[in-house]
């Protein structure tokens, strides 16, 4: 019983996280801005990175611009720009 308990919060909390999908066939930096911190990274083209962050955020990616985002939102980066 404890272990399903586990696996329910787990799956519960992923899908409550915001995903950003690359489908440009370049990579790009990104910061993602939370409330009380900023990370850094990249996302290479034609891949997703899941759980972003898993309340609320902005999403910056250079040169194209940025996005608030929150729960289960699925940014997409398309041709330049952002959308969800």
């Amino acid at each position: 019983m404890r272990k399903l308990l586990i696996t329910l919060v787990l799956v519960s909390s992923f899908a409550q996280a915001v995903s950003l999908q690359n489908k440009d066939s370049k990579s790009y930096n990104i910061k993602v801005k939370g409330s009380s911190s900023t990370m850094s990274a990249s996302i290479n083209s034609g891949t997703t990175k899941g759980s972003v962050c898993s309340s609320s955020c902005t999403i910056i990616v250079d040169g194209v611009g940025e996005i608030d985002a929150s729960g289960s939102d699925r940014v997409v980066i398309k041709n330049g720009k952002l959308s969800k």
